[in-house]
């Protein structure tokens, strides 16, 4: 499908085509390793990467463009090329045009956790009846929403676009950008709360989400935050008065009724709009059932019906990295549970994650946990809260990733058995081995710890077993 030809790319750029040829690009890229045939990749120039060192790699890959700077020297002046004054300038300008062109409707969601989650529940149900557009993989920053919104499909009904920050400002600027039709904030929490003062600057921060909004745009909040009264007050500050609530008291517009837990699945009931709702989810972390509430409370504002929610909800399952569960042949003939969630990581996350493996089994558990990052000074002590937790789940063997886990293991160690290491690079070869017959298996840090080294290590390490032949075989042994 076209997304953009040549002339309307030019114009929207302000660039100039080294060739004047005509040509139609179906994607845009920043990263020649992830091009499709008929992309445009613009050469951004990084700190620690040139973009224009790979421009031919872009059209051997299959680019049908590249968006150079003028100052960078070309020698493909039979390819299509059109030079920019400034590439980063040109994608942001790229990206506004397509906003301010397309007829769909912009759903903005930003929150401490559950962004992704909340896109990806949001962008099953709005698909099934709609043509829907969301942000891929973490392109939610100053350069990826830039990437994201110049990819809305032309005939779009609604585009979901996830905003993340580490500081002040950074959403007001993306919220200028896109001019969202809908805001949701998941919830406020202690991610990158070493870049601020306290819980409400961050508070705050989200709250910038609602710069760019029209008076009638239809904000959707936490009704259950302790700062609520700031999100609600600067909602109003802008003009916005179309605010709806989910959470758990019965006075939300959305609020939870019950909800059963049955090993990976999640019967849920929740009151939508004086309406009942159930429906069931596939997963067996807690914190979803309100991911779902602020899917379930967007959609039906915009129009949807009950039955139409709750057919897209039962199909859809957790991303990688985000709770995913494997179930990996063991030598002895059982199966290892193993639970991936190292995507990211702060105090309320990995607090969720900890407490919600009594929905998976009551058998000891081993932790692998790495370090929440972007604390600041508030490291130790949101490291420190974690204790009675992890303790509460009583685990067989606590594997430490990193600084901050390693020191909190000293409170630990008297109790339970306890191995540290420094990195995910230096335990990635060890961990497999430490993993016996019917354990269940959680893997818990922030992104820049690099645990997903030690998930693929330890996939790998029973894959090899079994294809070794020496797995042997019986019947299940583990509650499913």
């Amino acid at each position: 499908m076209e997304l953009w030809n040549s002339h309307e790319l030019c114009k929207a750029v302000n660039g100039k085509s080294l060739n004047n040829s005509f040509w139609q690009a179906n994607s845009i890229s920043i990263d020649t390793r992830s091009i499709k045939d008929g992309g445009v990749f613009f050469a951004l120039k990084g700190n620690k990467v040139d973009g224009h060192k790979f421009i031919n790699h872009a059209f051997k890959n299959g680019a049908v463009a590249v968006v150079a700077n003028k100052k960078h020297k070309i020698e493909h002046e039979n390819k299509n090329i059109i030079k920019v004054d400034d590439t980063y300038k040109a994608l942001e300008t790229l990206g506004v045009n397509r906003r301010e062109v397309s007829l769909s409707k912009l759903i903005a969601i930003t929150g401490s956790v559950g962004k992704t989650t909340v896109k990806d529940y949001l962008f099953s149900i709005l698909s099934n009846k709609f043509h829907c557009y969301a942000n891929e993989g973490n392109y939610n920053n100053k350069i990826g929403v830039p990437l994201s919104i110049s990819q809305i499909p032309k005939n779009a009904k609604f585009a979901i676009q996830e905003m993340g920050m580490s500081f002040s400002n950074e959403i007001k600027y993306l919220s200028n950008l896109t001019k969202p039709d809908i805001s949701i904030i998941t919830n406020i929490g202690s991610s990158h709360l070493g870049n601020f003062k306290n819980l409400s600057d961050i508070a705050l921060a989200k709250s910038e989400i609602f710069y760019g909004m029209k008076k009638d745009g239809i904000v959707i909040l936490p009704g259950d935050s302790k700062h609520l009264d700031i999100l609600k007050s600067e909602a109003r500050n802008h003009g916005l008065k179309n605010l709806f609530f989910f959470g758990t008291d019965n006075n939300h517009d959305c609020f939870i009724i019950s909800k059963r837990n049955r090993y990976n699945i999640i019967e849920v009931t929740v009151s939508i709009m004086g309406e009942k709702l159930s429906f069931k989810i596939n997963s067996h972390q807690n914190h979803n059932i309100l991911n779902t509430a602020a899917a379930i409370l967007a959609s039906k504002t915009l129009g949807l019906t009950n039955k139409e929610i709750d057919q897209s909800l039962s199909v859809f399952n957790s991303g990688e990295r985000r709770g995913k569960i494997y179930y990996l042949d063991h030598p002895s003939g059982s199966k290892v549970t193993l639970v991936d969630d190292s995507y990211n990581a702060s105090y309320e996350s990995t607090s969720s994650a900890l407490k919600s493996l009594r929905n998976l089994s009551l058998s000891k558990p081993l932790l692998i946990l790495g370090d929440m990052l972007e604390l600041g000074k508030f490291s130790a002590q949101e490291h420190k809260k974690l204790i009675p937790i992890i303790k509460n789940t009583n685990p067989r063997l606590i594997i430490f990733i990193g600084e901050a886990m390693s020191k909190i293991s000293k409170e630990i160690n008297s109790h339970f058995d306890c191995i540290c290491f420094e990195s995910s690079q230096k335990a990635e070869k060890e961990i497999p081995n430490l993993i016996k017959n019917n354990d269940l298996v959680l893997i818990k840090g922030s992104n820049g710890m690099n645990l997903n080294l030690i998930t693929s290590a330890i996939i790998n390490f029973f894959k090899k077993l079994k294809l070794n032949n020496n797995i042997h075989t019986k019947e299940q042994n583990y509650a499913v």
